[in-house]
């Protein structure tokens, strides 16, 4: 047993150490502040823009946590218009940030980083155009660095599949945020979902579903979400997943009547 709470905890740490060096991109909207402590109220130095290229860089300090918008983040050391001092590492990408102006789907941010690995994979069964038959199409396209997407289509119904390698939980949840696509699924002014619940949107009820385990105790209790379900109907039925697959992101978005 206690072999199988040291693996998820090991899985963690060496996804919150892979962030903590090397080279990251801006992703908050309004730019990040570089601050001269490891403290949101000291003294601001500059402002990075967002999508802005950064090395995160190496130090022995004790690095401190800070919640925002429901992510525990770290402060970082990192050098800026040289300028040295601290940045929250919660609103840093693995990837360059998606560019605003064109990016409003998933499928265009995928195109703006990479190029597709092969020719596209089309598996069919039956006719989608005769009912009584009941056929469904799949598409799949990996790209050339490792990402992947799936289409699923089927009669009434369809989703999207995509796997983004590199990428966290909480990176997904901010990057879902700044993808119109997704608009229903995570509003602009949404928190990173840590417990489930139902709500409402205008009229239409969403139910959200997070899966999560809690390992260890005491100052070493560490709470992991394993996947954040959602389900909402405001004209057809959508349902939306995400969670880790090793050190991929897997997001599912699909409806259907």
């Amino acid at each position: 047993m206690k072999k199988l709470i040291l693996l998820p905890l090991l899985f963690v740490s060496c996804i919150l150490f892979a962030q903590q060096y090397g080279t990251m991109y801006v992703a908050a909207k309004t730019g990040l502040s570089i601050r001269e402590k490891q403290d949101a109220a000291s003294k601001v130095l500059d402002k990075i823009p967002y999508g802005t290229k950064i090395t995160l860089l190496e130090t022995n300090e004790e690095r401190k946590s800070i919640v925002t918008e429901g992510i525990t983040g770290y402060w970082q050391k990192v050098k800026y218009n040289n300028k040295t001092g601290y940045i929250l590492d919660s609103y840093l990408f693995p990837w360059p940030a998606p560019k605003l102006a064109t990016v409003k789907e998933m499928k265009n941010y995928l195109t703006q980083n990479t190029v597709p690995f092969g020719a596209k994979l089309i598996v069919k069964s039956g006719s989608m155009n005769n009912i009584e038959e009941m056929g469904w199409e799949v598409q799949k396209q990996l790209y050339k660095n490792g990402a992947e997407w799936h289409k699923h289509l089927g009669y009434e119904s369809g989703s999207d599949t995509y796997f983004l390698p590199g990428f966290t939980m909480e990176q997904g949840f901010l990057l879902l945020r700044l993808i119109p696509e997704f608009k229903e699924v995570f509003g602009e002014k949404d928190t990173y979902p840590t417990e489930s619940k139902t709500y409402k949107k205008g009229e239409t009820e969403y139910i959200l579903t997070v899966d999560k385990e809690t390992y260890g105790e005491g100052e070493f209790k560490f709470t992991w979400v394993k996947r954040i379900s959602l389900e909402f109907s405001p004209d057809i039925s959508y349902i939306f997943e995400m969670f880790m697959l090793g050190n991929e992101l897997v997001i599912v978005f699909g409806g259907g009547v």
